[in-house]
């Protein structure tokens, strides 16, 4: 704006400089100084190009219905918003359902499992016309909306009625337990609307045999509480099972949030094995670091004494057998140990090791050192960019390596921040046979220190991971994978983890008694979204020796009730911010040509050059 008027000032001290100044017209010079101003002044304005805005209500509006679970929710207003919508948008406006996403309106029942407004928004903005959604006010994502998609918004909430309800927030269960173990199982539950009960019970089933049931008491209403429970060991067999989860409340209006499924594998054999030799604290915190990420059970044996194994769960003693045989067959061998011969002859499968620095038989170099900023290009520098790596507490120390050409460098440290800079974590893949090396010592200081430092730790726990488990050749994994458990309404995600995403994959469904086959379609991630009726469905991929179990919960985050957050209507009743540039007004154009085409026609009828 400061430059659109120094540049109209400009121009109108030029016309009266040529004309008063200059030439000396007298008051004839003030109408050629002033259709130069003109002239000149609309060209400015078309140089700068400056906005004006303005509100507007003209045209029909977009009706925006909020269609997600909590509007069919019991006291929910699904009707009434039904009513409202059509009312509003009339016989000419636009009608558009949102809740996960946006979609063409219909009378279907809610159906989506969240509540987003700010795609549909963004989409009614652009088609320029002004917005009214209705909703019951339990939206997601109403506080991180910018206010300039809000302005002229016009809302219309209808809160869903308080009527009592329990229901189970979350269970935690382990999706993978070793066969013979107990199996921890934790949920939380809340009570709202004034329910008059003191009791529930809980009821876990697999299949149609029942593993548990409980009495137990129920927190007050309006409150949350946590209950744990365990399955005694040897309940389930080896092998993938679906547990149901059941909460019984008398009084309790809404059923559909009180039961809860959970997937639980049942293992001989460990996904993961990691052999500690010193037993120390790296290899303490890379236990549960692994534990954590792998999503799978993790084995931890350490050597006491010569020939002395300890189990780093128990604390029992073991057979070395038994150990040589677990890191013989087991899908991922990490080895923390700088001795050789550790790695069983005959292995196939991915190998990450960590030497021992505390080992007398590997060379370390002591010092402080610090991991740049700047990480070098490799599989895993994706899953580790965006870190605070030069915020992080030093390395102990570093193991010299020399990568080879065919192997990468991941993360690289430099002694005291200078001097030449030595690998950390250095990775190669051979025909298929991954491996790992972290060079580094002292890295477990990371993950006790928590915040970025222990973030930093399991990024690079779980980058490793990851990397090394999407090998072709890997025993016991598959590159098709699928999220095991989605809520009611979210679909099911199915992620290819090899290095190159086909186009397509055919995959066969089995729910119920009946089996259909589906196509699915990756996005550049490897992601593919499947949208399926509450159930327990088995899909395989034949092609890819892939298949799996994909529970879909009748739960869903909608039911329980929400506050009601949404913005505040401003009472421009659907008005639109409207912004109109200097070059789509026509006439300025004409101004500026008009103008300096009558200077120049004075010009030359007083005889001036």
């Amino acid at each position: 704006m400061l430059g659109v008027i120094l540049g109209l000032a400009v121009a109108a001290a030029l016309g009266g400089f040529v004309y008063l100044g200059r030439e000396r017209l007298g008051p004839e010079g003030l109408g050629l100084a002033a259709l130069r101003t003109v002239g000149l002044g609309a060209l400015v304005l078309l140089l700068f190009n400056p906005v004006q805005t303005g509100r507007t209500t003209g045209g029909p509006p977009t009706v925006l219905l909020d269609a997600s679970l909590s509007m069919g929710a019991a006291g929910g207003p699904w009707q009434e918003a039904l009513d409202s919508a059509r009312s509003l948008a009339g016989a000419r406006g636009p009608l558009l359902r949102f809740g996960s996403d946006v979609a063409p309106f219909d009378t279907l029942p809610p159906a989506d499992g969240l509540s987003r407004v700010r795609a549909p928004l963004m989409q009614a903005r652009a088609d320029g016309a002004p917005t009214i959604v209705v909703t019951d006010g339990e939206l997601t994502d109403a506080q991180s909306l910018p206010p300039s998609l809000l302005s002229g918004v016009r809302w219309v909430v209808l809160p869903r009625d308080s009527l009592p309800g329990a229901a189970l927030l979350q269970v935690d269960v382990p999706e993978v337990v070793q066969r013979g173990d107990s199996i921890p199982v934790t949920v939380t539950l809340a009570v709202w609307g004034g329910l008059d009960a003191s009791s529930g019970t809980l009821e876990i089933t697999a299949g149609e045999r029942r593993l548990l049931a409980r009495d137990f008491a129920l927190p007050p209403s309006g409150g949350r509480g946590e209950r744990r429970f365990a399955l005694a060991p040897g309940t389930m067999a080896a092998g993938e099972h679906v547990l149901r989860l059941r909460l019984g409340v008398p009084g309790d209006v809404e059923s559909r949030d009180n039961e809860r499924l959970r997937a639980v594998t049942v293992t001989d054999q460990p996904a993961a094995v990691v052999i500690v030799d010193p037993p120390d604290w790296e290899g303490r915190f890379l236990v549960h670091a692994l534990g954590e990420v792998a999503g799978a059970a993790v084995w931890g044996y350490a050597r006491a004494t010569d020939s002395t194994w300890i189990d780093m769960r128990t604390l029992r003693r073991v057979p070395q057998q038994r150990v040589r045989a677990a890191a013989r067959r087991a899908g991922l061998l990490v080895v923390r140990s700088g001795r050789p011969g550790v790695v069983p002859q005959g292995r196939t499968g991915p190998v990450w090791r960590w030497p021992a620095g505390s080992d007398a038989l590997v060379e370390l170099f002591v010092g402080d050192w610090y991991v740049p900023a700047n990480l070098p290009a490799s599989p895993v520098a994706g899953r580790l960019a965006g870190l605070a790596w030069d915020s992080l507490p030093p390395l102990s120390g570093v193991v010299p390596f020399a990568p080879t050409d065919d192997e990468w460098v991941g993360l690289s440290a430099r002694q005291g921040r200078r001097g030449a800079a030595r690998p950390v974590l250095v990775g190669r893949d051979s025909a298929g046979q991954r491996q790992l090396t972290t060079a580094g010592t002292g890295l477990w200081r990371w993950a006790l220190r928590g915040g970025r430092p222990g973030e930093a730790y399991r990024a690079l726990v779980a980058a490793g991971v990851d990397w090394l488990l999407r090998s072709g050749t890997t025993p016991g994994t598959m590159r098709l994978t699928a999220l095991r458990v989605v809520p009611r309404g979210v679909p099911a995600a199915f992620r290819w983890r090899g290095d190159s995403v086909p186009d397509s994959v055919a995959v066969a469904l089995a729910g119920g008694d009946t089996t259909r086959r589906i196509t699915l379609q990756f996005d550049p991630d490897g992601v593919a979204l499947v949208s399926l009726e509450p159930g327990v469905y088995r899909w395989s991929a034949p092609l890819w020796r892939a298949g799996g179990v994909v529970a879909v919960e009748s739960y869903s985050d909608e039911f329980a009730p929400r506050p009601v957050v949404v913005p505040a209507d401003d009472g421009r009743g659907g008005a639109r911010i409207l912004e109109v540039y200097a070059r789509q007004r026509w006439w300025l154009f004409v101004v500026a040509v008009l103008a300096l085409a009558g200077e120049w026609a004075w010009r030359q009828r007083r005889g001036l050059p």
